[in-house]
């Protein structure tokens, strides 16, 4: 596609200025993407038209879209291509890359975020623990350019609010400035889940298969298997494992591991839970087409906690305070019927008159105390309203926004 030829020309141009620096790219990169603006100049229906009419296509380097649902490569040069990615499904994955670049929205809006880690345990240069914490959250608009820094640099989360949302890559096919490419989990798990070895691969395979056939020595395949490989593999095979066998597999695998190393074993459990929860949310979010309560569910899908969201509403809504935004949109979710048979509501569960209180006044920033007081009406009650505040905080929809205000003042 010319535009795409022409962009890739020019800083192929201005890159060999720079003698091909890769601390250079980035930068460079998101400049050319800025003067060119593809989401001013480019329609999408153009460009699946062109994807069907022409005769000759770039060497694509994604062939089969493992990266995103439909990836196509637009333009090609010795050391760099373009890529443009299409996302019908959002994903929460916080990652590092292996690569330099700069990518461009050019349909649809997203929610970046860039986190720092803190590394507090090392098993190896591919599996590590520490703690994860918010540098910034923005949302992403059409027409936004950002950088793509490799390795550490750069970890951040980005999650695709519409369907179809629509991104240009400028990129490197590798670095030599950051590997492995690391995924982050919120637990504090850091993992590089695309490093391959044959044999953890086709030990992943069998314990699929004997655990999704109940096959009887599935537990003793099990043992052998993860006392016979890292730490690293073990990690991988059980995070990968769950989608494709009985819900409790993934536990039984992590009771075996705790034999080994309870530390990674706690660490891999709070994971698993985590995701869990995450599972629920992104179920939920498909219940409902509202603009509004989806980007409630993807603020905490993303987001730990009630600051780093205030940030991203006062982004969205400037007119509004995060407050009552939040109770609106809880409101609104608890009064739309849910397209399950065994969901009342969008929200996920009920609210009565005393909930809706605690809630509404646990949003607004007072103390567990004042709330407590407020809704018992008689001291001897008073623990079951800490109690209700504890029942809230759980719920998967509201604990990002109520888990920091649950300290007694």
């Amino acid at each position: 596609m010319q535009f795409f030829e022409d962009l890739a020309s020019e800083l192929y141009t201005a890159w060999m200025t720079s003698e091909r620096d890769e601390l250079a790219f980035p930068a460079l990169a998101q400049s050319m993407l800025e003067r060119f603006a593809p989401a001013s100049a480019i329609k999408l229906d153009d460009l699946f038209r062109w994807v069907v009419t022409t005769d000759r296509l770039p060497k694509q380097f994604d062939p089969r879209s493992r990266f995103g649902n439909f990836a196509l490569t637009v333009a090609t040069r010795d050391d760099f291509h373009i890529d443009v990615l299409v996302w019908t499904d959002s994903t929460t994955a916080i990652h590092q890359h292996n690569f330099s670049g700069a990518f461009h929205v050019l349909h649809g809006s997203s929610l970046q975020t860039l986190w720092s880690f803190k590394e507090s345990r090392r098993w190896s240069d591919r599996l590590k623990r520490g703690q994860l914490t918010v540098r910034v959250t923005e949302l992403l608009r059409t027409g936004s350019t950002r950088p793509i820094l490799p390795g550490p640099a750069m970890i951040h989360s980005l999650f695709h609010l519409e369907s179809p949302s629509v991104t240009v890559v400028v990129r490197t096919p590798s670095s030599a400035l950051g590997a492995p490419q690391l995924s982050y989990q919120r637990s504090g798990l850091a993992y590089d889940p695309h490093f391959d070895l044959d044999r953890v691969e086709k030990v992943r395979q069998l314990l699929c298969l004997a655990w999704g056939s109940g096959h009887p020595q599935r537990e003793a395949l099990s043992e052998a298997a993860i006392s016979g490989i890292d730490a690293h593999s073990a990690t991988r095979i059980i995070s990968s494992i769950g989608s494709q066998t009985p819900a409790d597999t993934a536990g039984r695998l992590i009771d075996v591991l705790a034999e080994r190393d309870p530390e990674l074993a706690a660490l891999l459990r709070e994971t698993v839970s985590r995701a869990e929860r995450d599972r629920r949310l992104v179920d939920l979010r498909k219940q409902t087409r509202s603009p509004r309560h989806r980007m409630l569910l993807a603020l905490v899908l993303n987001l730990p906690d009630r600051d780093s969201i205030d940030s991203v509403l006062r982004q969205i809504a400037p007119g509004e305070s995060p407050d009552n935004w939040l109770w609106d949109t809880i409101r609104s979710m608890h009064d739309t019927p849910g397209q399950q048979p065994d969901r009342k509501s969008v929200l996920g569960f009920a609210l009565n008159e005393a909930s809706e209180q605690a809630l509404k006044m646990l949003l607004r920033g007072h103390s567990i105390d004042e709330v407590a007081r407020a809704i018992a009406g008689h001291d001897d009650l008073v623990e079951d309203a800490r109690a209700l505040c504890s029942t809230l905080s759980a719920m998967p929809v509201l604990s990002p926004l109520l888990e920091p205000r649950l300290t007694p003042a």
